[in-house]
């Protein structure tokens, strides 16, 4: 599961509200700062805007922490090499299969190594050889 960089714990004139918030505070004893940040956890109640500008000041630290420790170019970075990734793999696809009979040639060779005939690294061999994607 994925730790939130800031916790909102609204509604937090309610019953129950202090016991989740120190639930909340011991889980998150257990998990080691990122880059120096331990989420905070902020206490709102939105229908009567209280708390709202403490979270927008927490926000606001968050976003220059965020920044200022090079997470941020970081994880722009690694989305856009993602990002790459799946185009990269959409066109090698596209190669790979969009000829005259691509999609035909990968039904047959599902079959042979659904058959057991055929391994399917062999298979994507093939599949790369005929489409001179091999060299």
């Amino acid at each position: 599961m994925e730790i939130g960089d800031i916790f909102v714990l609204n509604k937090a004139d309610r019953e129950g509200a202090d016991r989740l918030e120190q639930q909340l505070l011991a889980m998150l004893s257990l998990v080691m700062p990122r880059d120096g940040w331990h989420p905070p956890v902020v206490h709102t109640v939105a229908s009567e805007n209280q708390g709202i500008e403490e979270l927008s000041k927490t926000v606001a630290k968050f976003r220059k922490h965020f920044e200022s420790s090079g997470q941020r170019q970081r994880k722009h970075v690694e989305h856009w090499k993602n990002r790459l990734i799946e185009l990269l793999e959409s066109r090698l696809l596209e190669r790979a299969l969009g000829g005259v009979g691509g999609e035909s040639r990968l039904a047959e060779l599902a079959a042979e190594v659904a058959d057991r005939k055929k391994d399917p690294f062999s298979a994507v061999n093939e599949i790369l050889k005929s489409s001179g994607l091999d060299s």
